[in-house]
């Protein structure tokens, strides 16, 4: 499993703000009228956050020798989880803003304003699902080293 990269975080998101853009541009032109953006999306990136870090410092706990029994495939499940949750904060944030972004010209108009305030909002929580994400994938790690140095299946592997 290849280590989560900053690099690769930003041009995720950055696609995914330029796609979210030109769709909803698209979308708005053609004469649609824009979505809400459910709170519960907000609700569900700060849970899926807040279980992340949780999972992930179980990991950690385990690394400095504070909890000495961890099932090994709950640790790499953890690992996966937590990238999982990096990556789609990513594209989330990414294609909330694009959305939000599209509404920019309608700024005056209220409702639509409105929406594009959720859409930020929500932006945020999906941010704190990537660092919390980003956080929780390093607690896990057990080689800071690059994977594409080595060669082998379990190089750079996670706990």
């Amino acid at each position: 499993m290849k280590h989560l990269t900053w690099t690769r975080l930003a041009a995720l998101g950055g696609g995914a703000t330029a796609v979210g853009w030109l769709v909803s541009m698209l979308a708005l032109n053609a004469g649609r009228v824009p979505v809400a953006v459910p709170f519960t999306m907000t609700v569900v990136c700060l849970v899926g956050g807040a279980v992340s870090l949780a999972l992930g410092w179980t990991v950690r706990a385990y690394k400095k020798g504070d909890r000495p029994h961890l099932d090994a495939g709950r640790a790499v499940a953890t690992a996966a989880y937590a990238q999982a949750c990096a990556y789609a904060g990513a594209v989330l944030a990414g294609g909330l803003v694009g959305y939000a972004l599209a509404l920019v010209p309608d700024w005056g108009h209220g409702p639509r304003r409105s929406i594009a305030v959720e859409a930020l909002v929500s932006a945020v929580a999906a941010l704190a699902l990537l660092a919390a994400g980003a956080v929780a994938e390093r607690w896990c790690r057990t080689e800071d080293h690059d994977d594409d140095d080595l060669d082998g299946p379990a190089s750079g592997a996670t706990v």
